[in-house]
């Protein structure tokens, strides 16, 4: 049997299963700490959820690091409003922004949500949301309205096959889960309710929300189509999402102001050039444009070379002639300020030169060469140097 053969028998069987216990039964009152009534629906689907979930953890995806995966459980624990127990979280290499709850307790939580964060309280309000709907058991209450549905077919063809949706396949049919249970409208206001009451009960300021999504609506806005999923599209738009979110901040007395940048940045820091280079893996160069600039206007000194330097690579590899002075400029730049990488020195010489500045291409390679000792392309640069006339 071959691995794709190996999914789509898993995915059939989960879902047979989920089907055979396809029965009406009333909600429990899910307390922190207690689990579904053996034998219900509810009860299969947690079953289904665990299996995959054990698929989760082995996946190469996931990001195993114990300082990152501490920080933000401790972030998931204390947004959850007293479910920490009930919560595993996962952070998954993926460059988008996404997070997502399966009924059994298992978050996750993509890098490329990470890396659009400013700190701890915008951390907060995303996974606070999300145990929100763990809370208010919104996928045991979609799957039971998927199966009375024309949606419940594309939602088998998904989960047998992760058709539409490469990314889910990588960590296994949890993450198609996290596709085909698209919560209703009314679902993702509730969660965003019980997720800014808990978020704001722990002190955190509540205009962070508002934050996150402005940038979400910029970022959205640069991309000429937006995938949904062909079984549901039905999230509030981020507009609505925004003005809710603004609006419930206002209304806020005295609103608590607690950010916690510092901290966030601590955790996350060692993985911002790994989050860089995947989030310009996926070549939509003018969201990633506007997604590294918003960070580089934010950024600290010492991260501003590293940022500079990357938003120079998203010109120079979104390789249109017009981008060519931008990115040289860009390069420019980033060698003179703090954090940059040892490429940038690289990139700026060979920007140089395209200039015809040999002299000055030759300094910068050779500075290359000099802070990258063991380079991988060691050879081709020093072919660069010999063909301006540089010595060994």
């Amino acid at each position: 049997m071959t691995v794709g053969q190996a999914k789509h028998a898993i995915a059939g069987a989960l879902l047979a299963l989920l089907v055979g216990c396809a029965t009406q039964q009333p909600m429990r009152t899910p307390e922190p700490g207690s689990r579904p009534v053996a034998g219900t629906d509810e009860d299969e689907l947690w079953y289904a959820m665990e299996k995959s979930e054990e698929e989760l953890a082995r996946s190469p995806m996931r990001v195993r690091d114990p300082a990152l995966n501490a920080y933000v459980k401790d972030v998931a624990c204390r947004a959850s409003a007293g479910y920490c127990k009930d919560l595993r979280v996962y952070i998954m290499n993926v460059p988008a922004f996404n997070a997502s709850m399966a009924p059994n307790g298992t978050m996750i939580v993509w890098t490329g949500a990470l890396l659009r964060m400013r700190d701890e309280a915008e951390l907060a309000f995303v996974l606070g949301h999300e145990a929100g709907h763990f809370r208010a058991q919104h996928t045991l209450r979609q799957w039971r309205r998927m199966k009375d549905t024309s949606a419940f077919l594309g939602a088998f063809q998904m989960l047998a096959y992760g058709a539409g949706f490469p990314n889910t396949a990588y960590f296994g049919s949890l993450g198609i889960y996290a596709t085909i249970f698209k919560f209703s409208r009314d679902m993702e206001r509730e969660a965003d309710k019980l997720g800014f009451e808990a978020v704001v009960a722990q002190g955190w300021d509540p205009r962070a929300g508002a934050d996150v999504w402005g940038r979400m609506l910029r970022e959205e806005n640069t991309l000429k189509y937006i995938s949904r999923s062909t079984v549901f599209a039905t999230h509030p738009a981020t507009e609505e999402r925004l003005s809710d979110v603004r609006a419930a901040a206002a209304a806020v007395p005295n609103p608590p102001s607690t950010r916690n940048k510092a901290q966030y940045r601590e955790a996350t820091r060692p993985f911002l050039e790994n989050w860089l280079v995947g989030e310009l893996a996926q070549r939509r160069y003018a969201s990633s444009q506007l997604v590294i600039q918003e960070l580089l206007d934010d950024a600290p000194q010492e991260d501003k070379g590293m940022l500079t330097f990357y938003l120079g690579e998203s010109y120079r590899r979104r390789d249109n002639k017009q981008d060519d002075a931008k990115a040289a400029e860009l390069y420019a730049r980033a060698v003179t300020l703090p954090g940059t990488p040892a490429a940038a020195w690289r990139e700026h010489g060979y920007a140089l030169a395209q200039q015809g500045r040999n002299d000055d291409a030759r300094s910068a390679l050779q500075t290359y060469l000099q802070n990258a000792p063991k380079a991988d392309d060691r050879a081709f640069v020093q072919r660069a140097l010999d063909k301006l006339g540089g010595t060994h």
